[in-house]
């Protein structure tokens, strides 16, 4: 039965799931409450210049390639990537950096250079951590609704249970000893939210997605993947509401009545909501909430973090697109 759906935000997982259901043949809203799409991948132009505000690092191609295969399209159908080399530098001092490359035999050669051994150890890291990206995307991203931890448990991930026990951080300093290196391989589950002490080591396959795959460079920006999404949607009957932010959910037996967007009831089938789930929650009606302000309270959120968009009309010497 086709339903009236709103979906709260326009980041990518409101963008994503606004074409799966827009394709399941429903009419699809989504409201974002800031002048342009994108969420936290919002395009800001100030004086002739133009930044992206959130996301800069174009990993993991084949995600943003399924998806768009699932709907008859593909990424070259809307703009070309590039892979940088080097992907980013990481600075330790002044005039103190590695560059890490554009393929795992560089990034090899280049530890081997720093740490002796520590180029065929990677080599060998690179390969457990290949095995764990095609369990953990294919086998879990892609299938699992997320439903339980039990979802979790299967034969391959049976047999790679010592990588749920440890932690990144102890699997890394066990294989390598130079700091900097071991600060390198470390670093990628900061787009986790987290901290190489407190991630299981099955996320290595953060490595394979930085090292083995490697970092792209769409040409405007990652706005040209927002646009892309939403020029899909479009397509498939996605409304978009910039300038329209929803204040409040109203509930009735358990069921949305309605939805206050703008200080304007607008009735609606069903809510999606692509915002925190904290803020989510406070939309609701306080007995229809499923934590109070004392489970919040106790809570530790990832960290964000506090940008500043510069602009210089002068190219930099010594500043790759990424630096670290």
């Amino acid at each position: 039965m086709k339903k009236n759906i709103a979906i709260i935000g326009s980041g990518f997982s409101s963008l994503s799931a606004a074409c799966y259901l827009a394709k399941a043949g429903h009419n699809v809203t989504i409201y974002e409450k800031n002048d342009t799409l994108g969420g936290r991948a919002r395009q800001f132009k100030a004086e002739g210049f133009t930044f992206d505000m959130g996301p800069s690092w174009y990993w993991m191609p084949d995600v943003f390639d399924k998806f768009f295969n699932d709907f008859g399209k593909k990424v070259s159908d809307y703009f070309t990537l590039t892979k940088l080399n080097p992907a980013y530098r990481v600075y330790f001092g002044k005039d103190n950096f590695i560059d890490i490359e554009d393929s795992p035999e560089k990034i090899c050669k280049k530890f081997e250079s720093i740490e002796k051994g520590s180029g065929e150890k990677l080599k060998k890291y690179l390969k457990i951590a290949k095995e764990n990206y095609e369990i953990g995307v294919t086998d879990m991203l892609y299938k699992m609704p997320g439903n339980s931890p039990f979802e979790l448990v299967s034969k391959k991930t049976i047999k790679r249970v010592r990588f749920f026990l440890s932690n990144i951080r102890k699997d890394v300093r066990r294989d390598f000893k130079n700091p900097k290196l071991r600060s390198i391989l470390e670093f990628p589950v900061l787009f986790l939210g987290a901290k190489a002490s407190n991630t299981p080591a099955f996320y290595n396959f953060m490595n394979y997605a930085d090292f083995g795959i490697g970092t792209f460079q769409p040409p405007n920006g990652f706005h040209d993947l927002v646009n892309a999404m939403v020029d899909l949607g479009k397509s498939l009957g996605v409304k978009y509401k910039v300038n329209h932010e929803l204040s409040k959910i109203n509930v009735r037996n358990k069921k949305v009545e309605n939805i206050v967007v703008n200080g304007k009831s607008t009735d609606c089938d069903l809510i999606l909501s692509g915002a925190d789930y904290h803020h989510t929650e406070s939309l609701l009606p306080v007995k229809s909430r499923q934590y109070n302000n004392k489970y919040w309270k106790s809570r530790v959120f990832a960290p964000s973090s506090l940008l500043f968009y510069v602009g210089f009309n002068k190219k930099l010497k010594n500043v790759q697109h990424h630096n670290l």
